[in-house]
Parts: C-alpha cells; structure tokens; sequence
C-alpha cells in the first residue's frame, strides 16, 4: 500500500513534456514553443501530408473514418489528389469548406 501511494504521489508531481522533436540527436530538444519540432539538420527530407481525394470541397465525407463533428478539425491540412476539385493543399475552415493553401497549376 505504501508503495503504490508512493508511486501516485511521484508520478503527480512529475513535469510533462509534451513538445516531441523528430530529428536531431538524442540530447536535441524541442524548439520552445512548438508543439512538434521536424528538425533537418540530421536527416534530409520534408513533410509528407496526408494524400486524399477530396470529392468536394464543402464536406468531409472523404476522410475516413467519417467525422462527425466538423469544428472539431479546423486547421486540419491535407494534399488533395483529386484534379477534378483542384490537386494541391488544402486546410479545413471549421464548418463547411476546404480551402485551397496552394493549388497544382494545370
């Protein structure tokens, strides 16, 4: 019993980091006030969005599993492969479009 009250209180004064770095060496920390840190200096390459068709540009019946609240995905990005809506990236509004960041030219 002593043990395990022991380990509750530990383990509720522990500091969370919750920043994550991908990258870098293994004594490299996050940059301050990011959330997720893609660092370069390491490993060469880039980030790779999500590739989706998106059938249209009004609702998010293309993403799987379907998404009930739609406010909740606002901000989300995404690679639209679809040419027929406009291949390139785009960003959720919240509530009922996508909007294009940057389009593929024709």
């Amino acid at each position: 019993m002593f043990l395990l009250l022991l380990t509750f209180i530990g383990l509720s004064v522990a500091s969370v980091n919750a920043q994550v770095r991908i990258g870098g060496t293994g004594t490299d920390v996050p940059t301050q006030g990011s959330v997720l840190d893609l660092n370069a200096t390491v490993y060469k390459g880039g980030l790779l969005l999500p590739n989706v068709s998106l059938t249209t540009l009004t609702a998010l019946t293309d993403l799987t599993p379907p998404v009930a609240t739609p406010a909740d995905l606002k901000g989300l990005i995404v690679y639209n492969t679809n040419p027929t809506t406009g291949e390139g990236i785009y960003v959720w509004n919240g509530s009922n479009k996508w909007e294009a960041i940057w389009k593929k030219l024709s």
